[in-house]
């Protein structure tokens, strides 16, 4: 479960964190938070670890922050202020930076910086292998929910179901995917480099609001499947319906942790009056297989 964040992130670092975790298995860093006067925390999992500087003092210095943040950046802070405005950076490898602080200006712009959460992508491939099957008919990937609590794994298996029926792999046949990736996790490819394999027949519009870039994939693009992650379900509700009008698949993921209180959520009430999803997917803890409900609610067992 090599990801590769330990390349791209480590030269960014401070020395003294950048050393903690150059120690650390690379597969099991889930999240590495910094804050200022505070000592580093890095998420595994199961289990979180405080780190703590020489004699105890803080992993983050004030004088470290704005080169921190800099660095992040590419050193061109002004490239990113769209992103920033909105709480985070991008690194490749779909390494997400979410951004504390004060925020001032009506860019809504974080100054000074306080602290640094950063979240690892994961690229795991096949792990959506046996549970596609289920998604499936006649080949063609029916339109479907994930769902489960902040870092249950949405978007890695989401990133392989992908890369599955855009290869025609795992009984799916090959469509074409449209992928609305506005923060740039799921292809891990932020600046246009090679990100995550997401097969042949995927093509990604990123840095865009998902409601408009939901539609804008619809009007150019032409897609058997549209897909999103970490859906508003309020905000986003228009263009998954508008895509389901179409005759269109959708493909999401969304926080929650039952599927009756997630159904009765402002918006995704709506889609779930309108059909919209044939399956959700309940994802469990870690190694447990997902549940998986057809359009009505109804269980599906193996």
């Amino acid at each position: 479960m090599q990801t590769g964040w330990k390349n791209i992130l480590l030269p960014l670092l401070p020395e003294e964190p950048a050393q903690i975790l150059r120690d650390l298995p690379e597969g099991q860093v889930r999240e590495v938070r910094l804050r200022l006067h505070q000592p580093m925390e890095v998420v595994l999992p199961g289990e979180s670890r405080l780190f703590y500087g020489p004699n105890g003092r803080g992993m983050l210095l004030p004088e470290e922050t704005e080169p921190l943040l800099s660095a992040f950046c590419g050193r061109a802070v002004y490239a990113w202020e769209k992103e920033l405005g909105a709480g985070f950076v991008t690194l490749p490898a779909g390494c997400r930076v979410g951004i504390t602080g004060r925020v001032s200006g009506r860019e809504g712009m974080v100054r000074p910086v306080t602290g640094f959460c950063i979240r690892m992508g994961r690229e795991v491939k096949g792990c959506a292998c046996s549970l596609l099957p289920k998604l499936l008919e006649r080949g063609r990937l029916r339109s479907t929910l994930l769902f489960s609590v902040p870092g249950g794994g949405k978007t890695t298996l989401l990133r392989d179901i992908i890369r599955l029926v855009s290869q025609g792999e795992a009984g799916a046949r090959g469509q074409r995917v449209c992928l609305n990736d506005e923060r740039f996790e799921v292809s891990g490819s932020p600046m246009g480099e090679r990100g995550f394999d997401l097969g042949p027949r995927t093509d990604v519009l990123g840095g865009m609001e998902k409601e408009g870039g939901l539609l804008r994939l619809l009007a150019t693009m032409s897609p058997e499947i549209l897909a999103a992650d970490e859906l508003n379900l309020f905000a986003d509700a228009r263009g998954i319906l508008e895509a389901r009008r179409r005759g269109v698949t959708v493909l999401c993921t969304a926080h929650g942790d039952r599927l009756e209180t997630l159904c009765r959520r402002r918006g995704l009430e709506e889609l779930w009056a309108a059909g919209a999803f044939e399956r959700y997917v309940r994802l469990e803890a870690p190694g447990q297989m997902p549940r998986v409900y057809d359009g009505t609610g109804k269980e599906l067992k193996e």
